[in-house]
C-alpha cells in the first residue's frame, strides 16, 4: 500500500478514534496512541515552552494586542524576526531560539488569536491583515537602522510573502532577507493531506461552514475539541510530522494547537484554503530568500517550496529529508543550520 493510502487511511481512523469512538475504537485509539508512546524519542523531557524573552506589548494597525519577546535586546547589529504557523505560537521555534542565540537580536510574536496575542475582530482573521501585523511587530521591536531578517514557518511563511507585497519599499532599505519554511504562495484548496481528491475537497469545503453554523466559541464545541486530545495527538502525529516524529514534539504542537482560539483557527483556514493566490512572491527577488521545504509534508506538499523557489529565481532551495510540515520540531539542527547560513550571507551583505 501507497504512503497516500496509508495515510488516508490512518486520518480516517484517527478521525474516528478522536470522535470517541466506543468499544473496539476505544481500545485501537489506546493502542495507536501506545504506540506512538513508545516510538524512541530523542526530546524526552525536552523544556518545550520553558525559553522566555523580555515581554513586548505590539499595537497591530487596528489596535489588536499582539504579544511579542526579544531576545538579545542590546543587539542593533542585526534583528531576526521569526512568525510561527497556523495553530502555533511563537514557543514553536524552540530549537532555533536556543540555537541561534548570539546570531543577533531574536524577536518572537504569536500571531492574532494565538498563544498570548488578543483575538481582534472576527473580519481580520485573513492573511491580507497578518502583513500589517507583522509591520508592527518589526516596527515597535527592532530599532530604527537595524537590518531585519524575517523567518516563517508555514502561515508565517505566507505572512512573509504577503507583507513582501505590501511593503516593497522595506525590503532591502529594511528587511535584507528572509527565510520560508514548509510554506505556500497559494492553491493551497488542491492539498489533499493524502485523502482522495474528492473526499479532500468536500472537507475543505464542509468543514469551515459547519463550525460556523453551529457557532464558533460555543461551550459545547470546546468541550468536544478538548474531550478528544488524544485522537486530535494522532492526527497531528499523522498530518502533520513524518514517520519517525519525536512524541515529546507531537504532544507539544497538539498543546499549541489546543489552546489557538477557535474562531482563528476556522477563519485562518478558510482564508488559505480560498486564496488561490497568496502571493506571487515577485518581491522577494530583491532579497536573500531561503526556500526550505520537507519531503513528506503533507499539509505544504514540497511542491509548494519548489514553486516558491521557481517564482524567486534567485532563491536558495533546500528540501529537509524525511520530515513532515513541523520540521523545525523534528530536524530542527538541519533547520537551525540553513538559518544560521542565511543570517550569516544576510550579515556580509549589509
Amino acid at each position: 500500500m501507497g504512503r497516500a493510502a496509508k495515510t488516508s487511511r490512518n486520518i480516517l481512523a484517527a478521525s474516528a478514534l478522536g470522535a470517541g469512538a466506543a468499544g473496539a475504537g476505544v481500545l485501537a485509539q489506546r493502542r495507536a496512541l501506545r504506540r506512538l508512546q513508545l516510538r524512541p524519542d530523542p526530546y524526552a523531557g525536552e523544556p518545550f515552552g520553558a525559553l522566555r524573552g523580555r515581554p513586548v506589548s505590539v499595537k497591530a494597525q487596528d489596535g489588536t494586542r499582539l504579544y511579542a519577546e526579544i531576545d538579545g535586546e542590546d543587539r542593533t547589529d542585526l534583528a531576526i524576526v521569526f512568525s510561527h504557523g497556523w495553530t502555533l505560537t511563537q514557543d514553536s521555534w524552540h530549537f532555533q531560539r536556543k540555537a541561534l542565540r548570539g546570531l543577533g537580536r531574536l524577536v518572537f510574536w504569536d500571531q492574532r488569536g494565538h498563544g498570548r496575542s488578543d483575538g481582534g475582530a472576527r473580519d481580520d482573521y485573513g492573511l491580507p491583515r497578518l502583513a500589517h501585523d507583522l509591520a508592527a511587530v518589526i516596527e515597535q521591536t527592532v530599532p530604527e537602522g537595524t537590518p531585519v531578517v524575517l523567518v516563517g514557518h508555514s502561515m508565517g511563511g505566507m505572512t512573509i510573502m504577503r507583507f513582501a507585497d505590501e511593503y516593497p519599499e522595506l525590503l532591502g532599505s529594511r528587511v535584507v532577507a528572509a527565510g520560508l519554511l514548509c510554506t505556500s504562495s497559494g492553491n493551497l484548496g488542491s492539498v489533499t493531506l493524502g485523502m482522495p481528491a474528492a473526499l479532500a475537497a468536500v472537507t475543505q469545503r464542509v468543514l469551515p461552514r459547519t463550525l460556523r453554523a453551529v457557532g464558533l466559541g460555543a461551550p459545547g464545541i470546546e468541550r468536544v475539541r478538548r474531550f478528544g486530545r488524544n485522537g486530535s495527538m494522532l492526527i497531528e502525529d499523522l498530518i502533520a510530522f513524518g514517520p519517525d516524529a519525536s512524541p515529546a514534539s507531537v504532544k507539544f504542537a497538539e498543546e499549541m494547537m489546543a489552546e489557538t482560539r477557535m474562531e482563528a483557527l476556522v477563519d485562518f483556514f478558510h482564508s488559505m484554503i480560498t486564496h488561490d493566490v497568496i502571493s506571487d512572491c515577485g518581491r522577494l527577488g530583491s532579497i536573500d530568500t531561503l526556500v526550505i521545504g520537507a519531503e513528506n509534508d503533507l499539509l505544504t506538499p514540497v511542491e509548494h517550496s519548489l514553486h516558491i523557489a521557481k517564482c524567486v529565481p534567485s532563491a536558495r532551495l533546500e528540501v529537509v529529508p524525511v520530515s513532515g510540515h513541523m520540521a523545525m520540531l523534528e530536524r530542527p539542527a538541519v533547520v537551525s543550520d540553513h538559518l544560521a547560513d542565511l543570517v550569516e550571507r544576510a550579515r556580509k551583505t549589509d
